[in-house]
């Protein structure tokens, strides 16, 4: 069944039901295969899109190869740029697996963030934080090595191990082309790091996740390069 009412939506979650439901009429639903695209890059639309289910994928379209922004799951959102300035998108994005999204025309979002506040605090929250990630990513292209970039990068993937405190773990990995994605490098790079990292006992690899042994241990390396740069 697809899902069809924004009230599911964590933004949307203390608007009474009557100013939802005009909302829901506002909005077109898509319901998404894995692999589709659903905005292009330097598109002149301006709507937003509410993720309901599944995950999307920002991606900036390089000469090269494709740099992977970030994933979003349900309960974000994106398109507010322009939206709110009237501009051309910076990032495509497609369906990392079925998904479920809500498109709003950008004057109804406009106006719903000034009168629905949960939603215009949403949206400083969101920029605020992609502004922090950018900046953070800036700098370690530009001032971290390869090896480096790829364990801050395991690290930000990583969550802890309920079990063993010095551990983290990747839960459902990217695989090695993503990884280099994400951090601008070529994947046979992504490989030789990530296999001297199992040598030398920092990582092992399961199926369907990557086991950090010593996240302290990891974290002590990156900052410790991060300050010699």
């Amino acid at each position: 069944m697809v899902i069809s009412s924004l009230s599911g939506h964590p933004c949307f979650k203390t608007l009474d039901p009557e100013s939802c439901r005009v909302l829901d009429r506002h909005c077109i639903w898509l319901k998404t295969a894995a692999g589709a695209w659903i905005l292009g890059q330097t598109a002149s639309d301006r709507d937003v899109y509410f993720v309901m289910t599944g995950r999307l994928r920002a991606v900036s379209h390089g000469v090269r190869q494709d740099l992977i922004f970030s994933d979003m799951e349900a309960g974000s959102f994106f398109g507010e740029l322009a939206a709110l300035d009237g501009g051309p998108r910076s990032l495509s994005v497609f369906a990392v697996n079925d998904s479920t999204v809500a498109k709003m025309p950008s004057a109804v979002f406009v106006e719903t963030m000034f009168t629905h506040r949960p939603l215009g605090e949403a949206v400083v929250a969101t920029l605020v934080a992609r502004n922090r990630a950018m900046t953070r990513r800036v700098g370690e292209l530009g001032a971290l090595d390869v090896r480096s970039r790829v364990h801050a990068e395991l690290l930000r993937l990583a969550r802890p191990d309920r079990e063993d405190p010095k551990r983290a773990i990747i839960l459902s990995p990217p695989n090695q082309s993503e990884l280099a994605s994400r951090i601008n490098t070529r994947r046979e790079t992504v490989s030789r790091e990530i296999n001297a990292m199992e040598r030398e006992g920092l990582i092992e690899r399961r199926r369907g996740a990557i086991v950090i042994n010593d996240a302290v241990r990891l974290s002590a390396r990156l900052e410790a390069t991060a300050i010699g740069a």
